[in-house]
């Protein structure tokens, strides 16, 4: 017979090591409580008994937090528990310590499991703390030396019990080794260890030498735990103003600190850092198409990779911003950079994979300050994000153009612009399913003709965005005339023969010569007869002539209202038809050569 691989919804061994825990302890439990109901103590016991409990419950209800994020919290009630263990003995130690732990976590709202555990682990750490006087006597009139020692081995029993018993569910969960487990819990818990013992020996004696003499011990006790959690709190509050909510990222006032500490050991030791400056590249498009926490994701995964980039540490400024300080010099900085550019791009989200644009300086040898190297490096990630993003640029002064103040931001507000220009396109192409993909494919086949013509890298990454902006005016067409099942009325035609004008008019101011240009004349014809200016032959600029012929060729094997899609062949053979009286001949040729090099499946995808 096979056992389920959950018992009461825990996982089995989990159940089976619970159990095991409970049916220990639950004995001891029922002994101690008959014990005490066949043989009542004292009134002076109880009573001593009843204060170390409210102590205990105090201690349990307000533990002692250790370090930030209140997952090493110690519970100082064992103080309370081994004393009443060492003093009074198990049968009221270990009632006590189950009780104190059960009203906190009820209190808790913790789960089932987790309360029958902690009761059981605690009691049976009693029992263990109360082993010194069963076997080596109790603990009434013996000196303060002998004391000590019996609160010190209690203390020893009573944790190292804890520790083994709490180290099964850990080990368990993390499918850990339980001694690997178990040996770090004991190595980490000797200062607790050593605090725990020293103030029980403390309680201890102070109660034996009179009883009143334990509010020394409590006072200050509790005063110690109100501090460390007033520093705690204080340190976490420090922690958060540094830090980026989100990524969990130092934020812009650690990373200002963070560099100057890295310029000052820089002129210490003689030895370079860079700075890199990140861009998320099309982030507002992200959020806007797939939503918040689609960006989120994106940003995430973008500070977990930058977090593990060795010899760096990363930051976040906000928005789509983030800064790395690396302990290298340009050229391993760069190398660095392009391994994560690797890593993003095969890493598939639903917004497709993230693209960054970054910008490389190197202290000192291209800043002199940390104003001068930031300046340095946000010029370099202006260059990156000019010429066609998803890159790295390292600063070069016969390269890189550096930007003043107002010059920067003349581009940061061109930029914005130039977004909402794709923004509008996009909105263009999904107001009807017959061009959802249109300018995207486009721009694909502009530059593919721009490759296979010759052109180099810029001019390409012009015609890729050329051929997605070159539809922008036609959001001032209406729906009916952009979705007409028939031919168009004169009327109609002459409002749709000026969307290259306004096209280019929203560009205007943008900042991305000539590919304006070659919006607005995208319509020309070779032999003159197109429009707006009738320009003919190479009079129109070779980036209008290229997407005409891209626009033409999507647009004949894509469905419209007014006819179904054609196939490549057909496409190719109207497009070489009119080569020479509608398109340049030499352009026709280069669609021909791209379309011939095309794997079967990316035709049919253009198509």
């Amino acid at each position: 017979m096979t056992l389920p691989d959950e018992i009461c919804g825990l996982p089995r061994r989990l159940f089976l090591f619970i159990g095991a825990t409970v049916a220990v302890a639950a004995p001891l439990i029922l002994l101690a409580l008959g014990s005490i109901a066949l043989d009542p103590p004292s009134v002076k016991t109880a009573g001593a008994v009843v204060l170390f409990f409210a102590l205990a419950l105090l201690a349990d209800l307000r533990p002692m937090p250790m370090h930030e994020g209140g997952k090493s919290d110690v519970s100082v009630a064992n103080i309370f528990t081994v004393t009443v263990a060492i003093l009074f003995g198990w049968r009221f130690a270990v009632p006590l310590a189950a009780l104190s732990i059960a009203i906190t976590l009820v209190a808790g709202r913790r789960p089932l499991d987790r309360i029958a555990f902690n009761i059981s682990m605690y009691a049976i750490g009693a029992w263990m703390a109360s082993l010194p006087t069963t076997v080596f006597g109790h603990a009434d009139h013996v000196g303060s030396g002998q004391l000590t020692a019996y609160m010190f081995a209690g203390t020893f029993l009573h944790m190292t019990c804890n520790v083994l018993l709490v180290s099964g569910p850990i080990s368990i969960a993390q499918n850990a080794p339980y001694r690997e487990v178990a040996f770090l819990g004991l190595r980490r818990n000797g200062f607790v260890f050593l605090m725990v013992a020293v103030l029980a020996a403390l309680a201890a004696n102070l109660w034996v030498e009179h009883e009143w003499l334990i509010a020394l011990l409590a006072g200050p006790l509790f005063s110690l735990i109100g501090y460390q959690r007033s520093l705690i709190n204080s340190r976490m509050a420090a922690k958060d103003a540094r830090t980026d909510n989100l990524t969990g990222l130092g934020n812009h006032r650690a990373y200002q600190a963070a560099l100057h500490d890295m310029i000052l050991e820089s002129d210490r030791s003689g030895k370079p850092f860079s700075l890199a400056l990140v861009d998320v590249d099309d982030f507002k498009q992200v959020n806007d198409v797939y939503g918040h926490p689609a960006g989120d994701d994106s940003l995430m995964l973008l500070a977990r990779l930058l977090d593990s980039i060795g010899a760096a540490e990363a930051f976040r400024f906000g928005g789509d911003e983030f800064a790395l300080l690396v302990s290298l010099d340009e050229m391993s900085t760069y190398r660095e950079m392009e391994e994560l550019q690797q890593q993003l791009a095969k890493i598939d989200q639903p917004a497709g994979p993230t693209t960054i644009s970054i910008g490389i300086a190197t202290y000192p040898q291209h800043g002199q300050s940390a104003d001068e190297l930031q300046h340095v490096a946000d010029s370099a990630l202006y260059w990156s994000k000019r010429h066609g993003k998803n890159r790295s640029c390292l600063y070069s002064p016969s390269v890189v153009r550096i930007y003043s103040p107002g010059e920067l931001g003349r581009e940061a507000e061109r930029s914005a612009r130039l977004r909402a220009a794709e923004n509008l396109v996009r909105f263009v192409d999904a107001r009807s399913p017959f061009t959802a993909r249109h300018s995207e494919i486009v721009s694909t086949l502009a530059g593919e003709i721009g490759v296979r013509l010759g052109l180099d890298e810029q001019m390409v990454d012009r015609l890729r965005y050329g051929g997605l902006l070159h539809d922008l005016g036609k959001v001032a067409l209406p729906d009916a005339v952009l979705s007409a099942p028939r031919a168009l009325t004169p009327e109609e035609w002459a409002m749709v023969q000026q969307h290259p004008e306004f096209g280019h008019a929203l560009l205007d101011g943008v900042g991305i010569e000539p590919v304006d240009s070659w919006v607005l004349h995208h319509h020309e014809r070779w032999d003159g007869k197109g429009y707006p200016h009738g320009l003919a032959g190479e009079a129109i600029p070779l980036g209008s002539r290229i997407i005409f012929v891209a626009d033409a060729f999507e647009a004949i094997t894509a469905d419209r209202p007014y006819r179904p899609a054609q196939s490549v062949d057909a496409a190719i053979a109207e497009l070489r038809t009119n080569a020479g009286t509608q398109f340049d001949p030499a352009v026709v040729a280069a669609l021909e050569r791209y379309l011939a090099d095309c794997e079967p499946a990316e035709r049919m995808a253009l198509a």
